[in-house]
């Protein structure tokens, strides 16, 4: 194995890892903050996050992303001054912002009188994060995934804690929102340790224009990215009611639960390593193509469980108030196993330096399918709707990307049906065998059910995967 792919693969066992600890740690507090509180405490903070998420892109400008894709002759550290004290003194007025002008609005609009008291508290957020974004970069430009892993980790399992204490001695909502703002607060002296790196009183307008120039494409894109994945929330918050958007918020994090996590690992891994190869398209395209064909492997038998085993899933995890979560996240799951197929796509474009490319393409999918999608969809049928609308604009998506990718990286139809055979035929197969086994048996357990489900889907898969298991076995004997 050479040094490139050998530094990848330490990569992403590092980040593997992280995610696998991170996925358990979120998921057990959840299950606690859930059997603990009630569906509209996690819809007020539906409400707040919605607009202190779409805040929060806009507080880093794409800064750290500029740091991370600027080839080395052309970064110094004056670049890295600049970039801390911009992002610091911006989030700054942000949250000035924020705290009295937003707030009391934002308040208004959903009659939360709670969001006033919620939202300047959460909005700390903001400030935390800007501490971080060199240091952050600084890690994912080395590739230092062990001590990101570390950081995030231990976050989550302080905040987790703080959270669980504070719902038992009946904080209710407030325990939801001490469960972010904790996360960030505990990783600002992490990150420090972790790169040694202070700032000194060092400012450049030309090194600024550097990174701005990079980054305001970046920003453009995250915040179309927002507008794309908030704008539900926003419209069921304000239209019916915070136990109706309670339980579609459930239903995204199940669905989301791995993939969100999965998606974000393989970014921060692939971003900085597409930026390195940047110069070669086919390297870069043979690349991307391994990471959808593993991507989807690992997803879609999480989705697989959702959708077959959604209802019992939820009865017995969360209980029965949260019924109303069912199908909305069955439908989200497959919307799932579409986006799946050209996930991180964008990733593509900003390692070689085009940013503006994903922003005129989410620019285009948002305004013109995801957000008539999700009114059309809430007018003719509520949360069932806004998913169905979903489900409509990933498949539209689908074939944006697939057409922006064939054009520029020459990734045709036949490419990507060779990277997702594996993980739909698995998928069909599986299908068929638990639908005749859990006909033939009716009374198998749950959790048994669930084990056999990803046997057969992990039987299946390593048939399609032999010629990689037996290239792993001979690296491993030699």
């Amino acid at each position: 194995m050479d040094l490139k792919n050998k530094k990848l693969s330490k990569s992403f066992f590092w980040s593997i890892t992280e995610v696998i600890i991170k996925r358990v740690l979120d998921l057990g507090v959840k299950l606690v903050l859930a059997r603990l509180l009630f569906p509209e405490d996690f819809g007020i903070i539906g409400m707040a996050t919605v607009f202190i998420s779409f805040i929060q892109v806009l507080n880093e400008g794409g800064m750290g992303a500029s740091l991370i894709q600027k080839k080395q002759g052309l970064l110094n550290k004056t670049h890295f001054y600049t970039v801390f004290w911009t992002a610091v003194s911006w989030s700054l007025l942000l949250y000035l912002l924020i705290s009295f002008i937003l707030a009391p609005a934002i308040s208004n609009f959903y009659n939360e009188d709670i969001l006033n008291e919620i939202i300047p508290i959460l909005s700390l957020t903001m400030i935390f994060s800007s501490l971080n974004v060199v240091h952050k970069s600084i890690l994912m430009r080395k590739m230092r995934f062990k001590e990101l892993a570390f950081i995030n980790n231990t976050s989550t399992i302080i905040a987790g804690l703080v959270a669980i204490i504070l719902a038992y001695k009946g904080f209710g909502v407030w325990s939801l929102v001490f469960n972010v703002l904790v996360s960030f607060f505990v990783s600002v002296p992490l990150f420090f340790f972790a790169t040694k790196w202070t700032p000194k009183f060092i400012w450049k307008k030309k090194e600024f224009n550097e990174i701005f120039g990079f980054g305001v494409y970046t920003t453009g894109t995250q915040v179309l990215n927002n507008v794309a994945s908030n704008i539900d929330y926003l419209i069921i918050g304000k239209l019916i009611s915070s136990t109706v958007l309670g339980a579609y918020t459930l239903a995204f994090m199940l669905t989301n639960l791995v993939k969100a996590q999965v998606e974000s690992m393989l970014n921060r891994v692939m971003f900085p390593f597409y930026s390195k190869i940047q110069s070669d398209i086919l390297e870069v395209k043979k690349y991307y193509l391994n990471i959808i064909k593993y991507f989807s492997l690992l997803i879609y038998p999480a989705m697989l469980i959702l959708i077959v085993f959604g209802e019992e899933l939820v009865f017995i995890l969360f209980g029965e108030r949260w019924e109303l979560t069912i199908f909305p996240m069955k439908i989200l799951a497959v919307a799932v196993l579409v986006d799946v197929s050209t996930s991180s796509y964008g990733l593509l474009f900003r390692s070689v330096g085009k940013p503006e490319y994903e922003m005129k393409v989410k620019l285009l999918i948002t305004v013109l399918f995801y957000i008539p999608a999700v009114l059309v969809g809430i007018y003719l049928n509520g949360i069932i709707g806004v998913t169905f609308g979903i489900l409509l604009t990933k498949l539209f998506s689908f074939f944006i990307a697939q057409y922006i990718l064939s054009k520029n990286f020459g990734i045709s139809y036949s490419d990507l049906w060779k990277s997702l055979k594996p993980a739909i035929l698995s998928l069909l197969g599986t299908l068929i065998l638990i639908f005749l086994i859990t006909n033939f048996f009716p009374n198998i357990y749950f959790i048994a059910k669930i084990l056999l489900l990803l046997s057969i889907y992990f039987l299946i898969s390593s048939l399609f995967l032999k010629n990689e298991i037996m290239k792993l076995k001979s690296l491993k004997n030699k």
